[in-house]
């Protein structure tokens, strides 16, 4: 309802007025870059502006002129939609260009970086010569090449995600990319940047205009991808899909934690290689130091901590989710699953609390609402 106090009235109109007003400042101030959208963007923005000066005072506020300022708004919005999908869309072009191969990504990488970093800031060519020179060794890694291809790759499913309004059909996409991942060496990882602070979205000027909602930003967080980007829309609909996507997941982490440990291995034989080299001395005495070797025996092992705990607590979690989002029938043969393989589990007691309290419960509603055995009354109360 509008407010028919004179002092609120003279409130709102401001904020109104303030509000176009910014509008206004801040589409002239960029008319020069988006060209012909803006100009329509000024046009509507001059509409509530001019209702406003026809207004006489606070008190001459009314429905109709509030009724046409959402009006206006809502068109402001769509021509701001507007836009920022038609500069998605630029950039979504160029991204799938590029993200062809890891050289052609790499190369387009180099190119932001010399046009943000060099040429927009004025630098001398030679400046950026001696930096790429300097940094040669990094640029043209193979890691560095494959992580500027997934970023990529992450950033397309990222502009699509913006502009998709049912995100299940990103499930096997993300899935696709998380395969693409693992099959990287984790060395490449350190180059990659999230959807937040890439170069390539400042190159194309679309930090703004990408509002993916629920998005997890960082390409390498492959729970939080899960987590934030699939499980929650499968559940939102109630997709029988939630039971794969899970499974993936777990597939996925319990992939990563092989990859990690196959990587700390590798720096260990590295290290080892390297402490054999080394003369008689300090490096020597510290590893034959017991308290040094009584310090590596303390050190807890990722590996086995991921195997031994977390990943029976994302299995159990999976039953729990399945449970709760309408799908018993397939959660409780997991769930019997689970306690078997995981019979050494620390919480085992909860879990079969737990599956119990299911079973119960599945039992009662099958039986219509009445347990075998109980008060009839008192089953049936909630």
């Amino acid at each position: 309802m509008v407010a028919t106090d004179p002092g609120r009235k003279r409130v709102i109109l401001r904020a109104v007025e303030e509000f176009f007003g910014l509008l206004h400042e801040n589409l002239h101030r960029r008319d020069s870059f988006l060209g012909s959208g803006m100009r329509r963007l000024l046009l509507l923005a001059s509409i509530p502006a001019c209702l406003l000066q026809s207004l006489s005072g606070a008190d001459d506020l009314k429905k109709e002129d509030v009724e046409k300022m959402i009006a206006s708004l809502e068109k402001i919005r769509a021509a701001v939609m507007s836009r920022n999908n038609k500069q998605n869309a630029v950039a979504l072009r160029a991204f799938q260009k590029h993200s062809a191969s890891p050289v052609a990504a790499n190369t387009f990488y180099l190119e932001c970086l010399k046009k943000l970093r060099f040429t927009d800031e004025g630098k001398r060519a030679d400046a950026w010569r001696t930096y790429r020179d300097n940094n040669d060794s990094k640029f043209n890694s193979t890691y560095h090449r494959e992580a500027k291809q997934l970023e990529l790759k992450y950033l397309i499913l990222t502009i699509r995600a913006a502009a998709t309004k049912d995100r299940r059909e990103l499930m096997q996409p993300l899935i696709g990319f998380i395969d693409d991942l693992l099959d990287t060496d984790g060395r490449a990882y350190e180059h990659m940047d999230d959807a937040k602070g890439s170069l390539f979205i400042e190159a194309y000027d679309i930090e703004n205009s990408i509002d993916p909602g629920d998005w997890e930003p960082d390409p390498t967080d492959i729970s939080g991808i899960y987590d934030e980007a699939i499980l929650p829309h499968m559940r939102e609909h109630r997709d029988p899909r939630l039971v794969t996507a899970w499974r993936a997941k777990i597939d996925h982490m319990r992939k990563f934690a092989d990859s990690a440990r196959d990587g700390r291995l590798r720096e260990e034989r590295d290290k080892m290689r390297e402490a054999r080299k080394e003369s008689r001395g300090i490096g020597a005495r510290r590893r034959n130091d017991p308290r040094s070797r009584a310090e590596a025996n303390e050190e807890v092992d990722p590996y086995e901590e991921f195997h031994a705990e977390t990943l029976p607590e994302m299995k159990w979690q999976m039953c729990e989710d399945l449970v709760k989002h309408g799908f018993r029938a397939e959660a409780l043969p997991l769930m019997f699953g689970v306690i078997r393989e995981h019979a050494e589990y620390p919480e085992m007691h909860t879990w079969l609390n737990g599956l119990e309290a299911t079973l119960l419960e599945a039992l009662r509603e099958l039986s219509g609402g009445v347990l075998p055995g109980d008060d009839g009354a008192t089953a049936a109360a909630p």
